[in-house]
Formats: structure tokens, sequence, C-alpha cells
């Protein structure tokens, strides 16, 4: 992949100047409405100041001839703190898969940015990165940016937390864009991820925290700045901005189509399905309606892997959030529906499980599951204790990831290395179901597939190995 960096940067700031004009984000790629492979597109998006100018967006397959695709890029003016910025999106659609394509954004005829980037495949062979609570604006969320740069990932899926602490628009500019946007990639700076790879972002409690936009005016920033499918239904618990409504009506005007329909959706990749969830506490995970999609889209998926990701683990053994357990409530649907992985944040650590199935506890009538008022289900475990993801690479129920050392600080640094200090009581709601725990490392994952074959790494800020299975089907 080519990234022209320093060209790009030098072009970027020289126009502006020559226009006056302030970019508060550079431009940068998002997947768009496409969930399926029989679509492709990307959207282009980046944020000015309140000048406006004439932008333009071109398209161009390269390797091989083809048509260029022009896009006029729609501006939504937002007036946030007392402040008026621009942000513009630029949609490219009729995109083939398995191509590489340059964007070109230029500035009243002059470009301004220029970067390629390569579209969805169809082929079994995929390579991403996964990490979430990142956005604390650290040395260490810089390492991490740069080290996945370093393993060129078709694409990266972040479990959500994107910023702190509050998920607002000014924390995405000052926390967020900087590290994954650098001009050029450097262990303290990050690295120019998002310009050319898609980031798949996921719903957190810091992305929700700003929901009250009469104290935060500029929250809910995750769906100003995210363009992701809309295929999944908007259930009846769902985020719920508050305040003045004549805030709560231009948030809602300037972020449609995407709130709240992002706050679910799913997409393929090669030959994985990934099903992203919004797990923050006020929704109903056995929601009708979600349940009826879910079955819907990763039982009638082709794909050779399935992954669900959302931001709260059901199944964690560190001391933090331990009892925000109401994802597992999910289990049995997921098991059935044939589920290889599920990955999660939430935790600052990194916790690998050995492959389980659970029955979640129900009431005395046998029809309800049981919550407890602190989030604690109970029930059987069910565990693989013979899959090692070396010699036995089958595994016999869901593997479960919690991926959260992204760039904020760590949680419960001196449980890593004592799996005495794992245990929480009672036996119906906690067993030996972790096998793996690093907490003293910021880290990332990396998934690798290769027909019915999956490689899961998880590797530090320096790039050093923190562990590895496989799984074969």
């Amino acid at each position: 992949m080519k990234i022209r960096v320093s060209q790009s940067a030098l072009l970027l700031l020289l126009s502006l100047q020559a226009f006056a004009q302030q970019l508060l984000v550079p431009p940068y790629l998002q997947p768009g409405n496409a969930s399926s492979l029989t679509k492709e597109q990307k959207v282009i998006i980046w944020q000015t100041d309140s000048v406006a100018a004439n932008f333009s967006v071109e398209c161009t397959p390269t390797g091989t001839p083809g048509k260029s695709i022009k896009a006029k890029p729609v501006v939504t003016k937002l007036n946030l703190l007392n402040k008026t910025t621009l942000l513009y999106r630029a949609t490219l659609t009729g995109l083939k898969t398995d191509q590489t394509y340059k964007y070109t954004v230029s500035l009243n005829g002059k470009t301004i940015a220029e970067t390629e980037f390569e579209t969805r495949t169809k082929k079994t062979q995929t390579r991403f990165a996964v990490f979430g609570d990142c956005g604390a604006g650290t040395q260490q969320q810089a390492e991490i940016a740069f080290q996945v740069y370093q393993q060129k990932p078709q694409f990266v899926l972040l479990t959500g937390d994107m910023v702190y602490n509050n998920g607002r628009e000014l924390e995405y500019r000052h926390r967020f864009f900087p590290y994954y946007l650098a001009p050029a990639p450097a262990p303290e700076k990050g690295a120019p991820l998002m310009n050319s790879i898609p980031f798949y972002m996921l719903l957190g409690n810091h992305d929700t925290y700003s929901a009250n936009l009469g104290r935060y005016p500029d929250g809910l920033a995750y769906f100003y700045y995210t363009d992701l499918p809309r295929n999944a239904p908007v259930t009846t618990l769902t985020v719920n901005p508050t305040g003045d409504p004549q805030i709560v009506s231009s948030f809602k005007k300037n972020t449609a189509p995407r709130f709240p329909v992002t706050a679910n959706y799913s997409f393929d990749h090669g030959n994985v399905h990934i099903t992203c969830l919004d797990a923050n506490d006020y929704v109903n995970p056995l929601d009708p309606l979600l349940v009826e999609w879910l079955r819907n889209d990763i039982g009638n998926s082709k794909a050779d892997w399935k992954i669900v990701a959302y931001h709260h683990p059901g199944f964690n053994s560190s001391k933090a959030h331990y009892n925000q357990q109401w994802m597992r409530l999910l289990s049995p649907l997921l098991e059935q529906l044939g589920v290889d992985l599920v990955l999660t944040g939430h935790v600052h650590n990194y916790q690998r499980s050995v492959p389980l199935k659970f029955d979640p506890k129900k009431d005395e009538t046998g029809t309800r599951y049981v919550v407890s008022d602190e989030g604690r289900v109970d029930g059987v475990f069910t565990l693989d204790t013979s899959f090692d993801g070396i010699t036995n690479t089958k595994p016999n129920g869901i593997i479960y990831i919690v991926t959260g050392a992204g760039g904020a600080s760590l949680y419960d640094k001196e449980l890593g290395n004592n799996p005495e200090l794992w245990r929480h009581n009672p036996a119906e709601n906690w067993v030996p179901f972790t096998a793996k725990m690093i907490t003293d490392k910021h880290s990332f994952t990396l998934i690798e597939t290769n027909g019915t074959g999956l490689t899961l790494k998880q590797l530090d800020t320096t790039g050093n190995l923190l562990d590895e299975i496989r799984i074969t089907h």
C-alpha cells in the first residue's frame, strides 16, 4: 500500500494557507453503508473551520484501467461550543472489490490530499487489527497506532471507548484523530492509518456519557465522525440524547441517517462476518427485534468465520467491571448460530477465555433469565480445557477475548501472573474460564484468516508477541 504522506501533508498546508482555510480533521476513510460484498463503497470525511470552500473528490483505480469516480461532498454545518465548523462527507459508490484506488481531495482545483486504499476482498484471506479503550491522549496510544500500522491490516475494529472521557467532538479532535492521522509513522506520534484503512467502531460507555447534550452540546460525536453499515433494526432501548429540544433536534438532523441506526450493524470482509453490537447498560440484549436480526444476520451468513464484537465483556476475570455481565444472556443464541469469537473491550487489559458454552440461570417459572441488580448472571458453564490453540485447534465453544489495552490506563496490573487472584465466587458465576490474562502491557489483537484456519495474536507496544492461538474448522 502506497501512502504519499509527506507530499500530501505539504500540499495540504500550502493550499489551506492560500485559502485561509483551517483544517481541523484531515480527510479519512470510513466503510460507508456497505455490509455485504455485493456492494462496495467508501466515505471520505474531513472537517474545517467555518470558512466555506469549494472542495471536490475524485477516485481512480490504480494498476488497471478504469473509470474515475467523482463524488460531490455534502457539508454539514455544526454549531457546537459557540463555534461553527464544517463537516464534509464524500461518498464513493460503485467501487469494485479487490481493487486498489487512489482518492484525491481538491480545494478550488488544487490537490490537498491524495491517498491510496484497498477495497474489501472476496478472497478467503483477511488481516485485521482489534483494540479498544484507546483515545486517552497517551504515549501508549501512539505506540499502539504505530505498531498497528507496521502490521498492514486491511481494516481496524475498535471495541468501544474511542475517546475519553465522554465521546465529545472536541475529544475526538484532540485525543483520537491526531494519533491515527499522524502525518508520518512514529512511535511517539502515531501513524497515518485512517486516511487509507477503514476503522469500524462500536459504542462503549464513554462514547455515550455525553448523551446529555444540555451539558455536552458536542456529545455523541460517534455519530458525527463514523459512517458505517445501516443494516440493523433500531431496538426499543437505544442511546437517547437529552437536553434542550432544539439542541437535540439539531443533533438528530446533523447525524441523520446514521443516528441511531449504526449503534448495531454487521459487515463482511473476505471470509469473515463481523456483527457489532451496542452493549451499554441501557440496552436489552434479548430485544426481540435484535434477536430476530441476529438469527438472520449471523444464521444466514456463509462466511467461514463468524465474529461478534461489543464493548462490555460478559466473561471477565478482572476485578474491574466484573459484575457487568448482562451480555452473557446472548451466549446460548451465539452458540446456536455458530459464532467462533466474541471480541470486547471495557476492561483495560487483555484476556482470552478457553472455548466455553454458558447456560444462564432462569427464574422459578423457567421462562426468564435472572440478572442481579449489580448485573451478574449466574449459570452453568461447559469448558473445553483440551483446546490449546497449538496441537488441539478445534474449539468446542466460543472463545471470548477482552482487548481493551489500546491506550487508556491499565486495570489490575497485579493480576496477570497470578491466576489465584482471578477467582470470583460463587461457582455458578465464575469458573476457571480464563486461559490467558496480560494486565501490565498495552496491546492489540491481530487476526488473520486463511480459508478454514484463523490465527489470533496479541502484540504489545513494541511489537512483541504476548499470546498466539490457531483455530481450525
